[in-house]
């Protein structure tokens, strides 16, 4: 539930206020909201061995995936290799060590016209001064360039509103975000228009109006007869996710994002390569990654490396220990990312039913992939011995229709939302397909049948994906039926909410052949899975007998049943993550916020990488 556990985390806002105003002689008005946040992160649990890879001090053996033990004769892909490009972000820091410590600054400049004109500009600039100081081999330096300080434009639009045959109407033009449907934490589902920007969800202190990417678009709404409305958009220019930058803590690949330079090959590869000729087995840290000292000898001189080797050396079989045994480097580069670059739209159908207040909505849009796949390509390099470059790759060309519905129910404001892909892409990784009459055999060893130069091997197969979501939001108050539970608490207000989300793929299919690649280990997709994200907080005021106010809260995670088959939502059975929190708001001005929180992950066994990666985080932000 990685995906739940981020929007979870970024929901605790630490807010705005609006501040500076001016009138203009023009009966324009001018706002500019400001933010500036300090917030530090520290790792609280020490790297398990059980998630690093065996070169870098790992205990995982020879154990093999759920995908190998399930058919050793068609595939080979050991636990060890994907530990070796997962454990960056593991191994780089310490229990106990800053992990973060960023200082971000976010401002808003609203501009409002008395002709239905209006525009906002929003950005944010930051700056970490712990990330880059890991433990155990340095950043990238695109990572390190990437994490340490990324400055960025968010929306930037202009809205013009109107009226037309008597209703009401609006366009939007330029960088924005829009919500539909009635997910609040768990992703997949008809909330899927504006891709995510990872680290805003880490980063201590980050208003959450910055964990979503506005995507260049127009879009306009307008009411079309009483509690009828239309919406649509069209999305120029297509944008994905930003993922946190490989090494950084909260990384859990060492492939994609700023700075993810390939795949690399443990010493336990080589060994089963070399076997069948009689030749014993090299010992760990004979190759590895950036984080690994390199044990095995340097081809020039004969005598052991005893130093890290960065990804060049790890890829020039003249510099890799392996290189004269095999004739090749021991990394497969990352090439050039294989982009949509067509347009995207929908279109929403909104009614309110006059009685109740209910509403209905109806939804289809067209969209590219905004989290991509793995593929290979045939390059014929000698930086591994398969002659591959490996590609971060998005679909393109989906579909999604969704029907949404809320209402109130007692003091619960209930809503629910199905939505349906017709095509959505599973992960398959064809480089652990070793049976070349296997369909998705891409190539292997010279001993093997070998793909010609030029083959491409697509990451993803298709599958229909339905998701259906209830959220229920619940706000206490002293007179309300939960308003026991508060004076027991001796709080004064309090909100709960809940969300719980079923993944459902049909026709996913477990007998061709496919090389399922959906978890950290490489488990066996569900047709079904499903989790749920519950969150309270109750208020204090006049802590102390000051103006401030207290608002401790908690906020749970837990994947219940299944395997996700696709990255969205990822549920994983048995995965959970909870943060329990506090905020006091001194309620002066500038308003001015300080947090302190604790994340605890469990569960999930091998497929859940942030378990060893619990943390602890204080920030203090002021608005004006």
């Amino acid at each position: 539930m990685g995906a739940a556990v981020l929007v979870a985390l970024a929901a605790m806002d630490v807010g705005s206020a609006r501040a500076a105003q001016w009138g203009l002689d023009n009966g324009w008005t001018v706002n500019l909201d400001s933010t500036v946040s300090l917030g530090v992160a520290v790792r609280a649990s020490k790297a398990q061995c059980r998630y690093l890879g065996n070169d870098n001090g790992g205990c995982v053996g020879d154990a093999v995936t759920p995908l190998q033990q399930m058919n050793p004769a068609a595939f080979s892909m050991n636990i060890d290799t994907l530990r070796l490009n997962q454990d960056l972000g593991d191994v780089h820091y310490q229990r106990g060590q800053v992990v973060s410590s960023n200082l971000q600054y976010t401002a808003d400049l609203y501009v409002k016209a008395t002709d239905g004109w209006s525009g906002l500009l929003r950005g944010v600039a930051n700056h970490d001064f712990a990330v880059a100081h890991t433990k155990r081999g340095a950043l990238d330096p695109e990572a390190k360039d990437f994490a340490v300080s990324n400055p960025r434009w968010l929306d930037a639009y202009v809205t013009k509103e109107f009226e037309a045959g008597g209703q009401h109407g609006r366009v939007r033009v330029g960088n924005q975000v829009l919500s539909w449907g009635e997910n609040l934490f768990i992703t997949g589902g008809i909330n899927s228009i504006n891709p995510l920007y990872a680290p805003a969800a880490h980063q201590p202190g980050t208003p959450l109006k910055t964990l979503f990417i506005p995507s260049p678009m127009i879009s306009a709404s307008t009411s079309l007869a009483p509690g009828l409305g239309i919406e649509a958009y069209y999305q120029w220019k297509w944008n994905s996710f930003a993922f946190d930058a490989p090494g950084t803590f909260f990384s859990t690949t060492n492939f994609l994002g700023k700075g993810g330079r390939g795949i690399y090959l443990p010493t336990t590869l080589l060994n089963a390569a070399v076997a069948p000729y009689g030749m014993p087995p090299f010992a760990s840290g004979t190759i590895g990654n950036t984080a690994t000292v390199i044990a095995g000898p340097n081809p020039a001189t004969g005598l052991p490396y005893n130093r890290r080797l960065g990804f060049n050396e790890l890829a020039d079989p003249m510099a890799n220990p392996a290189g004269p045994l095999i004739g090749a480097g021991t990394v497969i580069p990352r090439g050039r990312d294989i982009k949509p670059d067509d347009g995207q739209g929908g279109v929403a159908l909104r009614y309110q039913f006059p009685e109740s207040g209910n509403e209905l909505g109806l939804y289809y849009f067209r969209y590219s992939d905004k989290v991509p796949f793995v593929s290979y390509q045939v390059t014929g390099t000698v930086t591994n011995p398969f002659g591959w470059q490996a590609v971060a790759e998005y679909a393109r060309h989906r579909d999604l229709f969704g029907v949404s519905y809320n209402f109130q129910a007692g003091e619960w404001a209930i809503g629910t939302e199905l939505s349906f892909r017709p095509k959505d892409g599973v992960a398959i990784d064809r480089s652990a397909v070793i049976d070349p009459a296997n369909r998705y055999y891409c190539n292997a060893l010279s001993d093997f049948t070998v793909a010609p130069v030029g083959t491409h091997c697509q990451g993803w197969v298709d599958t229909q994906h339905y998701q259906w979501h209830v959220t229920g939001i619940h706000i206490l108050s002293q007179s309300g039926a939960l308003g026991g539970l508060l004076r027991a608490l001796g709080a004064s207000e309090g909100t709960i909410t809940a969300e719980s989300a079923v993944a459902y793929y049909p026709k996913l299919r477990f007998n061709t052949g496919a090389p399922y690649a959906v978890t950290a280990d490489y488990r066996q997709p569900t047709r079904a899975s499903w989790g749920v994200v519950v969150a309270a907080s109750v208020t204090y005021p006049n802590i102390f007998g000051t103006r401030a106010s207290l608002s401790p809260d908690l906020a749970i995670s837990q994947g219940v049943s299944g395997y996700s088959a696709t990255a969205l939502p990822g549920f994983v059975k048995g995965a959970g993550a909870a943060v329990l929190g506090a905020t006091i708001d001194f309620k002066s001005k500038p308003e001015t916020k300080l947090r302190f929180d604790f994340t605890k992950n469990w569960g999930g066994g091998a497929s859940n990488l942030m378990r060893d990666r619990d943390f602890f985080s204080v920030s203090l932000a002021s608005s004006f």
